[in-house]
């Protein structure tokens, strides 16, 4: 263990633990781009890391060999691996405590730190924005969906917020992985109400893809459902069951 490590208690700002390895406390958050390429095509895009100093070094070097392995296909792919890789590998030997870091994600996500209590709003704001930009692109269709829906939400809701929370996002992980923090603050409305948030994102141009699918499986699963119910719900959703309305909004957080 190293000295970050040993210094990480006061190092942290929330008494939440790593979300890898659950031992240690989450002390610091890095981003880092990654390249794949798929001979005539290739993707890029930015993830974001936040645990301990530990973890977060290993998934730093486990992306750099996942650029290695497959960022060489494609030629802009095998230029910006090139390019990029080696900068993410000497980052990730130098992780270190960046509690101020830490702060302004947990503050992004509405998970409280030792010094703030929980902003479900946030979360619900946040949750939000990872979902309409999950492809990269913020579909005017989706914005307006999330809208109607948070409105249903959120007592003093504003659409203007939600559009500001949108164009600031950089994504980085997926919805799924912001809802592993969340699912430890809200109950059962609560989960059921995100979850019918990321659906109707999802299905607001009339269709989803294979990967949305997976996503919203794989988040109702974090969430405590089980693999067979997610799977049954989802197929209600794209049939054209929609969420349950609510007149007034509830208390979501525990």
């Amino acid at each position: 263990m190293n000295a970050s490590e040993t210094s990480g208690r006061s190092d942290a700002v929330t008494d939440q633990l790593c979300p890898s390895c659950q031992k240690r406390p989450i002390v610091t958050a890095y981003k880092y781009p990654f390249f794949r390429g798929y001979v005539l095509a290739w993707s890029h895009g930015e993830r974001r890391s936040l645990g301990c100093c530990s973890c977060v070094r290993k998934q730093m070097l486990a992306e750099c060999a996942k650029a290695v392995t497959f960022g060489w296909v494609s030629p802009k792919a095998l230029l910006c691996t090139v390019c990029c890789t080696p900068v993410t590998f000497a980052r990730a030997l130098a992780v270190r405590p960046k509690p101020h870091k830490v702060r302004e994600l947990l503050d992004e996500l509405g998970i409280p730190t030792n010094q703030h209590d929980l902003r479900v709003n946030d979360a619900l704001y946040s949750v939000a924005a990872a979902m309409i930009k999950a492809d990269g692109y913020a579909e005017p269709s989706e914005i307006d969906l999330a809208a109607e829906l948070l409105a249903r939400l959120i007592p003093d809701f504003q659409k203007d917020a939600l559009v500001a929370r949108v164009e600031s996002w950089k994504a980085g992980a997926a919805p799924g992985e912001y809802l592993i923090f969340l699912n430890k603050f809200l109950n059962a409305k609560g989960r059921d109400m995100l979850l019918m948030l990321m659906a109707g994102i999802a299905l607001a141009d009339g269709r989803a893809d294979a990967r949305e699918r997976k996503q919203w499986i794989t988040a109702a699963i974090t969430l405590g459902w089980s693999k067979a119910d997610a799977k049954a719900r989802w197929a209600q959703l794209e049939a054209g069951e929609s969420a349950p309305a609510a007149d007034e909004p509830e208390h979501v957080a525990t």
